[in-house]
């Protein structure tokens, strides 16, 4: 009696195994791709949406700013220069504000003076992945698509 594989049964489990990985690893890159641009969209809503309430609860000015590669928050859009959260793997691709541009949210309620803010991200590898992140006028609510 013969025990183990031959080297035939060897290489054929071996040719499917790289047939299932050639077709698999592709969608998987852009599974993970999708993955960090919803992440990216999600941080930036989250900071958007923390700056409002941060506004209503002190009583006091919050500001973001966006810049191509990243945003920062404080309570003054002057002292901002530079982003203290980058994107990884995404950019903001578009804007209907020049960048950076800041999104000011005033007290007592967390509202904003400025009309709607468009920010389109964009992942690096794959430029057909997108997401926009709107603060909707004077209410100031964060949508993410």
């Amino acid at each position: 009696m013969r025990r183990g594989f031959s080297l035939l049964e060897l290489v054929v489990v071996l040719g499917i195994l790289s047939l299932l990985l050639g077709l698999g690893v592709p969608s998987f890159l852009r599974w993970r791709a999708q993955a960090e641009l919803d992440e990216a969209a999600r941080s930036l809503a989250q900071a958007f949406q923390y700056a409002r309430a941060e506004a209503k609860r002190t009583d006091s000015p919050r500001c973001v700013k966006v810049w191509t590669e990243g945003w920062a928050s404080g309570p003054d859009c002057g002292a901002l220069s530079n982003p203290t959260r980058r994107f990884q793997g995404v950019k903001v691709s578009a804007s209907n504000y020049t960048l950076p541009a800041s999104v000011q949210f005033y007290p007592p309620y967390g509202t904003t003076d400025a009309p709607l803010k468009k920010f389109t991200l964009q992942h690096s590898r794959y430029s057909s992945l997108q997401r926009n992140v709107n603060v909707i006028g004077v209410i100031g609510k964060v949508v993410v698509r």
